[in-house]
C-alpha cells in the first residue's frame, strides 16, 4: 500500500512538473479558441485512433470545415494550431521561425535528413546544393528521360484500349517511380513487369506510406518499442521487403557502380545534371545516412506528386469532355502534327497554358498533400492577435483552404480551369493556392513535376479519349502521406479518330 502511494505521488509530481515548466505554453494556448478534432462519441474515439486512413480523412474533413480563423485542435499527446487565413498562411511560410517541420513528421517518417522532413541545419545545407539541380536550365538536360519513359507509358497503355475502366494511378505510379529511378541513374524497368507483378509492387509502397501515416496518429506506435510490437509494424516491414530494391541502403552502392562504369566508359554524350551527382560529390560533405534519407525522399516525393496530380487530371477531364476537348484543341494548336516518337521539349511545354491551368484545377480539388505542418521556433503572433507558444505544432489545411468558398467563390467545389487566366487569378490571394506550399520550405521539385505531367498528359490526350463513370461529388478519399481516391483513378480509352 505504502509503495502505491508512492508511486501515484511520483506519478503526481512528474505531471504538475511538467506543466509548472511549461506553464508559459498553457497559458498563451488556454486564450486561443478551442475545436475539438471530433466529437467525443465512442464511434468517433474508435474512428480516430483505430480507424484506416478513410476515416481519418473523414475525420479531418469534419474537423477542417468546423474550423475557422486561428484555433487549437485538441489531438491526444499533440495539441495543433490550425491556420487558415491567407495572411497568416503566407506569415507561416515565410517567416525564419517557422521553418522547422513538426517533431512528429520527423522522428517518425524515418527522413530526418532529407530535404522533405529534414530538421532545419541539414535542410538548409542540402537545399543551397540541391537548388541549381531543379532550375528550369538543369531540368532541360532531363526531359529527354521524361519523354523516354513516357513512350515506354504509351505502349503499356495501348493494351488497356479495350478493357473498359481500369486505374490509371497504377499505371502513372509505375511511370513516375521509373522515371526517378532514372534520374538517379538507376535503370529498373518498373513499366513492362506483368501488370499483376507491377500491381504488387505498387501496393507495397502505397501500404508502406499508409503504415507511417496511421503510426502518427496513434500516439501509443510513437516509441519505436511499442511501435515494433503492433500490426502496422508487420505490416510496413512486409511493404518494406516488398520494395527493398529502392529503400535498401545498398541503393547508394548500386548507383556509385552506375557512375563509376560511365566514367570508366568514358561516354562522349553530355550527362544529364542529376542531383544523385551533387549527393555522390565528396566535396558537398553528405554523409551515408543523408544520402540514403536523399534518395529515399525524391523517389517518394517525386513518384507520389506526379502519379497522383496526374491520375486526378485524367480522371476529371474524363468527367468534363468539353475541358478535355478544350486541352486537345491547345496541344494540336501548338505541337500540330505531333508524331509519337517525337520528343516534346521545354520550349513547348511552356507554352501549353491552358494545359496548366487545368493541371493546377486539378491540384486544387485534389492536393497531392491534403495539409502541410511548420514548428515555430520562437513565439509568434498571427492575425488576429493570438500569440502562439514556442514549439507549437502548426497545421495548415490545404483541401479545406483549396476548397473554401470564402476564397474562390460559390463555385469553389466545380472543376473550372479558367479561374486560373492570368487576368481571374490575379482577384485570387497567393496564399490560398499552395499545392506545392509556398516559401523557403515549399516543394524544391514543382518544375520537375510540373515538366513530367505536362509530357504524360500530353501524349495521352493526343492518342486518347478519356472517360469515366464516377462523379466528382461522388468521390472518397483517403490520407496516406499523399491524398487518394478510395474508388481508384477509374478511367477508360478509346483511339481518337
Amino acid at each position: 500500500m505504502f509503495t502505491s502511494e508512492i508511486l501515484f505521488l511520483t506519478i503526481l509530481v512528474i505531471i504538475l512538473g511538467y506543466f509548472w515548466n511549461n506553464r508559459r505554453f498553457w497559458y498563451l494556448i488556454w486564450k486561443i479558441p478551442k475545436v475539438a478534432a471530433f466529437d467525443m462519441t465512442y464511434k468517433n474515439i474508435y474512428n480516430y485512433y483505430f480507424g484506416n486512413t478513410k476515416i481519418l480523412f473523414k475525420v479531418l474533413e469534419s474537423l477542417f470545415e468546423r474550423t475557422k480563423g486561428i484555433s487549437i485542435v485538441k489531438y491526444f499527446p499533440v495539441v495543433m494550431v490550425n491556420v487558415v487565413l491567407p495572411e497568416d498562411i503566407k506569415f507561416v511560410f515565410n517567416s525564419k521561425v517557422c521553418i522547422d517541420k513538426p517533431r512528429l513528421m520527423i522522428d517518425l517518417c524515418g527522413l530526418s535528413e532529407g530535404t522533405l522532413f529534414g530538421k532545419v541545419k541539414p535542410w538548409q545545407a542540402h537545399r543551397k546544393v540541391l537548388n541549381f539541380y531543379f532550375t528550369q536550365q538543369s531540368l532541360r538536360s532531363i526531359i529527354p528521360i521524361f519523354n523516354k519513359r513516357a513512350k515506354i507509358l504509351m505502349n503499356n497503355l495501348s493494351k488497356s484500349e479495350s478493357k473498359g475502366e481500369f486505374n490509371v494511378f497504377h499505371n502513372m505510379t509505375a511511370l513516375s517511380l521509373e522515371t526517378i529511378l532514372s534520374v538517379m541513374e538507376l535503370e529498373i524497368d518498373i513499366q513492362n513487369l506483368e501488370e499483376k507483378d507491377r500491381d504488387i509492387f505498387i501496393k507495397k509502397i502505397e501500404n508502406k506510406a499508409s503504415a507511417v501515416m496511421l503510426r502518427i496518429f496513434k500516439f501509443w506506435l510513437h516509441p519505436d518499442y511499442l511501435y515494433s510490437l503492433s500490426k502496422i509494424y508487420e505490416f510496413e516491414r512486409k511493404a518494406e521487403v516488398g520494395c527493398s530494391f529502392i529503400f535498401a541502403p545498398q541503393v547508394v552502392e548500386n548507383i556509385r557502380e552506375k557512375l563509376k562504369n560511365d566514367e570508366n566508359n568514358n561516354n562522349e554524350y553530355e550527362k544529364p545534371k542529376t542531383f544523385i551527382r551533387a549527393f555522390l560529390d565528396p566535396k558537398n560533405n553528405f554523409t551515408e545516412h543523408e544520402i540514403f534519407d536523399e534518395i529515399k525522399t525524391l523517389i517518394v516525393a517525386a513518384q507520389d506528386t506526379s502519379a497522383v496530380a496526374t491520375s486526378s487530371t485524367l480522371l476529371l477531364l474524363g468527367m468534363f469532355k468539353d475541358k478535355q476537348e478544350k486541352v486537345v484543341e491547345e496541344l494540336r494548336q501548338i505541337l500540330g502534327n505531333f508524331n509519337e516518337n517525337e520528343n516534346l521539349d521545354i520550349e513547348q511545354l511552356n507554352e501549353l497554358k491552358y494545359l496548366e491551368m487545368v493541371i493546377n484545377e486539378s491540384m486544387r480539388l485534389m492536393p497531392v498533400v491534403p495539409l502541410v505542418g511548420r514548428r515555430n521556433l520562437q513565439e509568434i503572433t498571427l492575425s488576429e492577435g493570438y500569440t502562439i507558444p514556442i514549439n507549437s505544432t502548426l497545421m495548415i489545411p490545404i483541401f479545406k483552404i483549396h476548397r473554401s468558398k470564402e476564397f474562390w467563390g460559390d463555385d469553389a467545389d466545380k472543376f473550372k480551369p479558367e479561374r486560373f487566366e492570368p487576368e481571374e487569378f490575379k482577384k485570387i490571394h497567393p496564399y490560398v493556392f499552395i499545392p506545392f506550399a509556398k516559401g523557403p520550405r515549399m516543394c524544391l521539385g514543382w518544375r520537375y513535376a510540373m515538366y513530367l505531367m505536362k509530357i504524360q498528359l500530353a501524349r495521352i490526350l493526343l492518342k486518347y479519349e478519356i472517360d469515366t463513370s464516377l462523379k466528382l461529388e461522388e468521390l472518397e478519399y483517403k490520407f496516406s502521406v499523399s491524398l487518394n481516391v478510395c474508388q481508384g483513378y477509374k478511367i477508360s480509352i478509346k483511339k481518337r479518330e
